[in-house]
């Protein structure tokens, strides 16, 4: 499903999310300072804010322990319940033909949902969430452009192909994280998204 205008529900065409406040609107809706998108609530906001001196551009990255508890987090949520399937199903077979007998090869298809499930569920939560997964909004973060703006889709999807490939080479992937400023993993940098406190 399209995104919507928060005013306008039925304008689905041009639609971008609020730098600030990360709702939906139209074009008609928004106003571009200093090149990011703002709704009419929050472009006063930051007309205050850049009248007081207040540099908004300036990212408030997130740690990595609130990362890594976001991750847990959306593990459970992706990765248990397909767990437990696949445990009771070869549980059930061992059971029902012995220890000896081969496993059906359906057991070794339920392999790719343990692959898919995870990447389409934080594919499409960062695509419509605004840059946030269940775990993310739990510890109040959010995937962001290097500018802060709201990531596209594109680079939903494509970071979240990338967590997929680097899931092998995750202490590689995650290094960099602790010696960057902008404390970014290898897949933000590929992805070009940045980790952020969320408001």
């Amino acid at each position: 499903m399209l995104p919507t205008c928060r005013y306008h529900p039925d304008v689905s065409e041009g639609v971008r999310h609020c730098t600030r406040c990360g709702l939906t609107y139209c074009a008609n809706c928004l106003v571009d300072i200093n090149g990011l998108p703002h709704c009419n609530i929050c472009k006063n906001e930051q007309l205050r804010d850049i009248q007081s001196g207040v540099d908004r551009t300036k990212l408030t990255l997130a740690g990595i322990g609130k990362r890594w508890v976001s991750i847990i987090i959306d593990a459970l949520i992706s990765f248990v319940p397909i767990y437990i399937l696949f445990i009771a199903s070869f549980v059930g077979t061992v059971m029902k033909n012995g220890a000896s007998a081969e496993p059906p090869v359906w057991i070794f298809i339920m392999y790719i949902p343990l692959i898919l499930v995870p990447f389409l569920y934080e594919a499409l939560m960062l695509q419509h969430k605004n840059g946030q997964t269940v775990g993310k909004m739990a510890m109040k973060v959010r995937v962001v452009r290097p500018d802060g703006s709201p990531i596209s889709t594109g680079q939903a999807w494509g970071r979240s192909g990338l967590r997929v490939v680097f899931k092998c080479l995750w202490p590689i992937d995650y290094l960099p994280a602790f010696f960057t400023n902008e404390k970014t993993t290898l897949h933000d940098l590929a992805a070009s998204t940045r980790v952020i406190e969320a408001d």
